[in-house]
C-alpha cells in the first residue's frame, strides 16, 4: 500500500493546534538572513525526523522550544549541506546566462559576428542548469533527513547511501518532487493574482491622494518643471510608504508560500524516510536495512538447494559395523555477491580391516559355489 505523501502531510499541519499561526511565525522568521532559514530547518526537519523514527506526533508547539537540544545545530548543518548542493547548478546557469549576454552584445556591437551559436550553446547550458537545480533538490532532501537522524553534517554529503535510497523507491520521492512542483505552481499563480491586485489598489491610492491634492491628468500637461517637481515630492511621502508597505506584504506572502510548501516538503519526507525502517539504522558507514534484506534471498536460496552427489551404494554386511558417509558441508557464501561455491562431492566411506577380509571370505565362497554347484553354508 503506497503512502499519500502530500495528503497526509497536509492532514499533519492542519489537524495541528495553531498551525497557521506557526506557519506565520516561521515565514516572519525566515525574512532575517541565514538566522532565519536555520530555524525553519531546524524545526521543519526535527518534525520529519520524528515521524522517520515511526513517533507521529503533530507539529510541535513552541517554534523555539528546541525540546532536543539541537534545533541550530541541525537547521545550520542543513543550510551548510542546501548551501553547497545548489553550488553545481548555479554555477552552470551562470555559465549558461553569460554565453547568452556574451553572444547578445557581441550581436549587438559588431554586426559580422555570429549571433545563433553561442547564444543556442549558451541556452542549453542554462536549461542543464535548472535541471541540475530541480535534481540537487531531491538529493537535498535525503540528505537533510540523514543529518537530521544522524546529526551529524557528513551524513548529509554521503552520496552513495543518498543515492541507495532514491534508487530504493524513487517512484515515492518523485511523487514528493511532482506534487512539490504542482503545489507551488497553483500557490505561485495565487500569489500572482494577490501581487496584481495589490499593484492595481497602489496605483489606485496614487490617484486618489492626487484628486485630494486638485491635480487632474489633464492639469499635469500644463504644469511648470518647478511645478512638477513640487508635485513630486508632495507625492513622494505618502506614495512611498504605501509601497513601501506593499512591498512587504508581497514579500511576506512569497515567503509564507515558501515555508508552508517547505513544510510539506519536510513532512512527506519524513513518511518517505519512515520505510526504511530508521530505528534500525546502525552507523552512518553501515549498510542500512533494505540492503541486508536484498542480500538474505540469496543466501536462503543457496541454502536451500539440495546438494548433488552421488549416495553411495547401500551395502547390508551382517555383524559388521558400517557407518554411512554423512552429509557434505555446506560452504558460506562469501561476502561479496554472494557467489554459490560449485557442488560438493562426498568422501567416499572408507572400510575398515575387517570388512575387507570378510569380502574377501564372501568372494572365494562364490568361487567355490561355481565350482562345485553347491551354496556354502554361513558360518
Amino acid at each position: 500500500m503506497q503512502i499519500k505523501y502530500y495528503q497526509t502531510a497536509w492532514n499533519d499541519i492542519k489537524n495541528s493546534k495553531g498551525w497557521f499561526g506557526k506557519l506565520c511565525l516561521l515565514a516572519l522568521v525566515g525574512l532575517i538572513p541565514i538566522f532565519g532559514q536555520i530555524v525553519i530547518f531546524g524545526y521543519l526537519y526535527g518534525w520529519a525526523r520524528d515521524v522517520a523514527w515511526g513517533v507521529h506526533e503533530l507539529m510541535p508547539a513552541k517554534i523555539f522550544g528546541n525540546e532536543d537540544g539541537k534545533l541550530y545545530r541541525r537547521g545550520w548543518f542543513i543550510f551548510v549541506l542546501v548551501f553547497v548542493f545548489s553550488l553545481v547548478p548555479a554555477i552552470i546557469s551562470g555559465v549558461g546566462s553569460s554565453m547568452q549576454q556574451a553572444g547578445y552584445y557581441s550581436a549587438l556591437y559588431d554586426t559580422s559576428s555570429k549571433l545563433e551559436p553561442t547564444v543556442a550553446i549558451g541556452g542549453i547550458i542554462y536549461l542543464i542548469g535548472i535541471l541540475a537545480a530541480l535534481f540537487v533538490s531531491i538529493l537535498a532532501w535525503v540528505g537533510s533527513m540523514r543529518i537530521s537522524i544522524y546529526d551529524r553534517l557528513s551524513a548529509g554529503f554521503q552520496l552513495g547511501s543518498i543515492w541507495k535510497m532514491f534508487r530504493k523507491d524513487t517512484g515515492g520521492i518523485m511523487r514528493i518532487f511532482g506534487m512539490n512542483l504542482l503545489v507551488g505552481l497553483i500557490l505561485g499563480i495565487i500569489l500572482s493574482i494577490i501581487i496584481t491586485i495589490m499593484v492595481v489598489a497602489f496605483i489606485f491610492i496614487i490617484v486618489a491622494a492626487m484628486a485630494g491634492m486638485g491635480y487632474t491628468p489633464e492639469s499635469l500637461q500644463y504644469m511648470s518643471d518647478e511645478q512638477v517637481t513640487s508635485f513630486a515630492l508632495q507625492l513622494m511621502g505618502p506614495a512611498g510608504l504605501v509601497g513601501f508597505l506593499f512591498l512587504i506584504v508581497a514579500v511576506f506572502l512569497g515567503n509564507l508560500v515558501s515555508v508552508f510548501v517547505e513544510m510539506l516538503v519536510a513532512r512527506a519526507m519524513g513518511y518517505w524516510t519512515w520505510q526504511f525502517d530508521v530505528p534500525q539504522w546502525r552507523g552512518q558507514n553501515e549498510p542500512m536495512p533494505f540492503e541486508y534484506a536484498q542480500a538474505q534471498p540469496n543466501v536462503q536460496a543457496y541454502q536451500q538447494q539440495p546438494t548433488a552427489y552421488a549416495a553411495p551404494a547401500q551395502q547390508d554386511y551382517q555383524n559388521v559395523g558400517y557407518q554411512q558417509a554423512s552429509q557434505p558441508v555446506t560452504a558460506q557464501p562469501n561476502q561479496v555477491g554472494y557467489a554459490q561455491p560449485d557442488a560438493v562431492q562426498p568422501a567416499q566411506p572408507s572400510i575398515s580391516p575387517e570388512v575387507q577380509q570378510y569380502d574377501a571370505q564372501i568372494s572365494s565362497w562364490q568361487q567355490e559355489q561355481a565350482t562345485f554347484g553347491e551354496t556354502p553354508k554361513e558360518g
